[in-house]
């Protein structure tokens, strides 16, 4: 019998560089779109490049946790440590543009989050 994989973190799957990767998803701290290409930005700096499309990924990922802040970037909310008037900081310190449009729905979800996990805790 093989060993069932419900109580193992979510991960992230895509090709880079010819090689299947399997991504935890809580090293993800954002993904951004730059040349036509996703890279995904991880823990202590680790970038991997895929030609996978944002909304392919954005589907492949826990809805709720990430959040998609312009038409090029989609952050993990686990990694936000401060939301500016116009940019969502992590915690590795990267800033990550929010659109005009989306200011106010990106507040209101990062506050609902944070209050969300700040319950549970």
């Amino acid at each position: 019998m093989l060993p069932s994989n419900e109580n193992l973190p979510p991960h992230l799957r895509i090709i880079s560089k010819r090689a299947r990767l399997e991504i935890p998803v809580s090293e993800i701290h954002f993904i951004e779109v730059f040349d036509w290409k996703c890279i995904v930005h991880c823990n202590a700096g680790v970038q991997h490049e895929t030609n996978m499309p944002l909304k392919d990924i954005q589907n492949r990922l826990p809805s709720g946790q990430f959040i998609r802040c312009n038409r090029s970037f989609l952050v993990n909310l686990d990694h936000v440590s401060s939301v500016e008037k116009d940019a969502l900081i992590t915690d590795g310190g990267a800033s990550v543009p929010i659109s005009i449009r989306s200011r106010p729905e990106v507040r209101r979800i990062c506050a609902d989050y944070f209050w969300q996990k700040a319950d549970i805790t």
